[in-house]
């Protein structure tokens, strides 16, 4: 879901927002939709799983870090020259020497390499 930053969609209800909420892919979107509905924020937030809500504060740890923005967290990667194309899923992220990785898992193991190394995958 893409939410445009300088206009949220429709909402009526807090349950709408905890959807709107639960599909958000980055703290943009987030604060977008709590921001244009203040008063549904608390209510929606009580309607999220307890992983829904670990989801959105996990995209606030990382709302400064440029390659979060571009492969956010539970997004689906793959690396760009990898001949078997096996994809994971962006799980954290970690930064050495001034870089930053993405740490993914690809079939129940753990990867990470520089961003631009990976292309996000539908």
């Amino acid at each position: 879901m893409t939410i445009s930053p300088s206009a949220a969609p429709p909402i009526e209800s807090p349950e709408q927002l905890a959807e709107y909420l639960a599909q958000a892919q980055t703290w943009q979107a987030v604060e977008t939709l709590t921001q244009t509905y203040p008063s549904f924020k608390a209510a929606a937030w009580k309607l999220l799983s307890e992983a829904e809500q670990q989801h959105i504060l996990e995209l606030k740890r990382w709302k400064d870090v440029a390659i979060a923005q571009i492969f956010p967290p539970g997004c689906r990667v793959q690396r760009r020259q990898d001949p078997e194309q096996k994809q994971g899923k962006v799980v954290d992220y970690l930064e050495a020497y001034g870089t930053y990785y993405v740490v993914f898992t690809v079939d129940g193991f753990t990867d990470w390499c520089p961003g631009e190394m990976l292309e996000r995958v539908p």
